[in-house]
């Protein structure tokens, strides 16, 4: 089954347009493709931007305790080989 889609009408700068026009042209791609694509990636951004500032909000409201890293830091110099130079 295809997917839904809906269309829609956006006004554009003449600058951006014309810099849109040409890279699509230059790789095959649709107007629709291109728009699909950016919107994704921006989608994506938002997604990972509210991540980081709901962990920065947890560790704000929770900080981290030197005794909390103890653990990570052992764990991380066992991963060290010991070799002789």
């Amino acid at each position: 089954m295809a997917a839904r889609t809906a269309k829609v009408a956006v006004s554009l700068p003449v600058e951006i347009h014309a810099r849109v026009e040409a890279i699509r042209h230059e790789f095959g791609m649709g107007r629709s493709e291109v728009v699909v694509q950016a919107l994704t990636l921006w989608l994506k951004q938002r997604e990972e931007q509210e991540l980081e500032e709901r962990y920065v909000r947890g560790y704000l409201r929770l900080p981290e305790k030197a005794t909390d890293l103890e653990g990570l830091f052992q764990a991380g110099l066992s991963s060290f080989v010991r070799e002789k130079w």
